[in-house]
């Protein structure tokens, strides 16, 4: 268990990273679309399409990481009072809907996206994108997900009543 944690917050670290480069390629290209507009020159007709699918990208590649991390939006209010089994079947019910919630949405995510590539969509604007390419990231990213709330789930079922 503990190599296929290592392997999976290896790729959660290198996801993040690339997110985070994302983020940098949106504000580059915002600050350079800002000054070439106000030059009164043409601004690339990319910029916006690719900072859209940039948006995209860059949430659900964090997402898993920022799971691993506990980042996420929670209700501490009743965590904070439990303690021992009560704690633990918390845990334990909230990793199990988690990896149910993601992974339906995985499957439906990743049908759809081979879907797309069966089919040859295209996204057709400034630059022709098929559109598999763009929501690819949605399936790896709730796959990911799902991944990190199975460990979440098997690392929760182990864990001793009496501790937390």
């Amino acid at each position: 268990m503990d190599r296929v944690e290592k392997v999976l917050a290896f790729v959660e670290k290198g996801m993040a990273l690339l997110a985070g480069f994302l983020l940098f390629f949106i504000a580059l290209s915002m600050c350079l679309s800002i000054a070439l507009r106000t030059l009164g020159l043409q601004v690339p007709l990319w910029s916006v399409q690719f900072n859209e699918y940039s948006l995209l990208w860059l949430t659900f590649l964090g997402g898993a990481w920022l799971l691993r991390k506990g980042g996420h939006v929670s209700l501490d209010i009743l965590t904070r009072r439990l303690r021992g089994t009560g704690l633990k079947r918390l845990q334990v019910l909230h990793a199990v809907m988690g990896l149910v919630i993601c992974g339906l949405l995985a499957w439906f995510s990743g049908a759809v996206t081979w879907d797309l590539f069966v089919r040859g969509v295209m996204d057709v604007r400034a630059v022709d994108v098929p559109q598999y390419l763009i929501l690819s990231i949605v399936f790896l990213g709730f796959l990911l997900m799902a991944i990190e709330f199975l460990v979440r789930l098997i690392v929760a079922a182990k864990r001793p009543e009496n501790e937390g």
